[in-house]
This record gives C-alpha cells, structure tokens and sequence, in this order.
C-alpha cells in the first residue's frame, strides 16, 4: 500500500551568522542531525554562510569523517579537491533518472554530501524520493518478481562514452580488473581491448541502522526503457544488447517488462520532492533511504559532492531476510 500524506525534507536555516558559527553550529548539532538524517532520509541546510569546496568539505567531514571511495564507477565526474568531486557530468538538455549511489556495487557510501555553489539558470534541481515509499508504491507482484530473483546489471565500458574502464577500476592493468571482477563476484567480457560486465544484486534490501526494507538498485536508471526524451529511448532500443551502455534484467536474464518499468517510473515520479537550490545550499542524503536525481537545464551549474561511510553487500547478508519477523 502507498504511503499516505506527502514526504517532507526538514530544512534548517541558520541566516544572518558567520561562516565560523556555522562550523560551531554543525559541531554541536552534528549527533541530533544524524539522528534526523536516519528518519527523514535527506536534510537541507541553507544559510550557513558556506561559499566553496573547502567549506563543504570541512562541514562534511564534521558530520561524517568515514570519507569513502569506490571502484565501478557509471558516472563521469572529476576531483575538485581532497574528497570533493563534481556531480555527475551528463549533458544539461537531459534528466538522469532516480537512483541510489553505487546500488549495482559490492560497495556503496551510506551517506551522500550535495553542496551548490552556483544554481543553474534555469532548472537543475535534485529531485529526491524516499526508497522506503517508493517500494511501498510498488506493487505486490512486482515487489516478489524482484526480490525473489533480484537485479542482472550489465555493462560496456566505453572510451568514446560514458565511462572506460581505466576511469571506473582505477588501474590501466586489465589483468588487475579481472582480478577486481572475480573477487566481486563480475562476470569480466573482454573484447578487443573493451569490458563487458555482468553482476547481480538484490532490489530491495535492509537499512544497516533502521533495519528498514528499502528499494535500493539500479534496475530502472541503468534500463534502456528509463532514458528521457522518448526519442533517444527509441533509438537505442534499435541497438543491439551489447552495444548498449547500460541495461538490467531481472536477475534470471528475464527481460523486464515495459509495464514493470512505467510502474517504476510511475513509483518514483509519485514520491518526487524538487527545491530549487540556492548557492550555499548543503544537502544531506542517507543514501539508503533516499534517492536523488537531476532536472535538464539552462546556464552554468555547479554542484559537489562527498561520500562517506562505506556500506559492503557482503555485510548485509546477515540481517534479517526480507519478509522474516523482525
């Protein structure tokens, strides 16, 4: 059953104060903020007096010093400085689609760091649906389609798109990203000098905190069938599986049907929260609970981030199955 009522992301102001007693401000606050960010999912904090990357990677760290870093990247992005890096470079005509951080990965960060330094012109918002709801608007049928099989990720590394496997594995050794692959449990498909991947993952799992059941996969931004405007969606329907970037299947190889993906989309759409950014804006995310997106748009835009407190797949195995007593 969907949830009732309309979910709110608390946003805490602090205007009129100095950039020090911003600092001082999160120190003191940093516990109950945490508590918060685990119940609401994403908190905004707005008016700080924060202006570049080294505040934002001050107040980050003050809130969750666990900085963390990932191999498999999807998303090209570049440093900016320490652990602060450029949201996702994806051209600004296009949306990217709801989704979790890293869900596809062995590994993803728990916590997740926004922080605006210039608002686009037009647009460029971050939209945000809590996971928790978003899997309470799936349906029955749907829900046990995919927790009992799962999510099949696959994968073509390009050097002309996306992004190449050099960038994602960190290493210009193929022989040391087959060895990453098989340790992770990656199917690794060399072909003439480019990565083919397959992986499975589970669709829903449990909060490490809260315990919580929460749609968490990348099973509807990686699908071909997710991709705005229809257009470009068509085009690269009339390309074969494997020259395509990205795609899923539920985790037998089944293909997923389409109208298992317009619920999906239906799912996240319902549960959309939008604000516009304003610089100086630092969005908290618990990436478990919480996904994120990003509107098209006009103009310069910059947005950082951060990522903290490294969460393994392998850990989660011992909780409670999902649909056992709790």
């Amino acid at each position: 059953m969907a949830s009732k009522g309309r979910w709110k992301m608390p946003v805490i102001s602090l205007k009129g104060g100095s950039r020090e007693q911003g600092f001082a401000w999160l120190r003191d606050a940093a516990p109950e903020l945490l508590v918060e960010l685990c119940a609401s999912g994403a908190v905004l904090l707005r008016g700080f007096g924060w202006k570049d990357a080294a505040d934002f990677s001050r107040a980050a760290e003050t809130l969750s010093p666990n900085i963390a870093q990932f191999d498999e990247e999807s998303s090209p992005r570049r440093p900016v400085s320490g652990a602060v890096w450029t949201s996702t470079e994806y051209p600004a005509a296009y949306p990217i689609q709801f989704h979790n951080e890293y869900s596809y990965s062995a590994a993803w960060p728990l916590r997740l760091f926004f922080f605006c330094t210039r608002p686009a012109e037009r647009g460029g918002e971050t939209p945000l649906a809590d996971s928790r709801r978003v899997l309470d608007r799936i349906s029955d049928a749907t829900r046990a389609r995919f927790e009992r099989s799962g999510v099949l990720y696959q994968r073509r590394f390009s050097s002309n798109l996306g992004v190449d496997w050099r960038h994602a594995f960190h290493t210009e050794d193929p022989g040391q990203v087959s060895a990453k692959c098989e340790a992770l449990g990656i199917q690794a498909i060399w072909e003439g000098g480019e990565l083919r991947t397959r992986q499975s993952g589970e669709a829903v799992v449990r909060h490490p905190q809260t315990r919580e059941p929460t749609w968490f996969n990348h099973a509807f931004i990686f699908n071909v069938r997710s991709l705005e405007p229809i257009e470009l969606r068509e085009a690269l329907l009339l390309e074969s599986e494997d020259k395509l970037l990205t795609n899923t299947f539920y985790g037998d190889g089944a293909p997923i049907e389409d109208h298992v993906m317009e619920e999906l989309r239906r799912a996240y759409a319902a549960e959309a929260l939008l604000f516009p950014w304003q610089a100086g804006d630092m969005l908290m995310i618990d990436n478990m609970l919480c996904s994120h997106a990003r509107s098209p748009f006009r103009g310069a835009r910059q947005v950082l981030t951060v990522m903290t407190d490294k969460v393994w797949r392998k850990d989660l195995l011992s909780l409670p199955a999902i649909g056992a007593a709790s």
